[in-house]
């Protein structure tokens, strides 16, 4: 992929995926809160699957709409490589 906001986006989307999957299942599962984790642990996988996909488009979106860095047009290669070395 190759860019850092796709990774770490895909990277959390997973994981608040999985949790509001579980969130879901446990209060989804009634007041006694009998047999959640069957429909946690079955849909897990989906939801890290989803929530990666939504989380790397967003992070390709971040990356396509931010605006460029801003250089100084008088800073030239020999003073950043100047500066590196010191």
């Amino acid at each position: 992929m190759g860019s850092r906001e796709a990774v770490s986006g895909a990277v959390f989307g997973a994981f608040a995926m999985v949790v509001v999957s579980i969130a879901f299942a446990w209060f989804a599962s009634g007041p006694d809160h009998q047999d959640w984790s069957h429909s946690a642990i079955a849909l897990a996988p989906f939801a890290a699957l989803f929530g990666a996909a939504a989380g790397a488009i967003g992070g390709l979106l971040l990356r396509v709409t931010r605006p460029p860095a801003r250089r100084s047009p008088y800073t030239t290669r020999r003073d950043r490589e100047k500066r590196k070395h010191r």
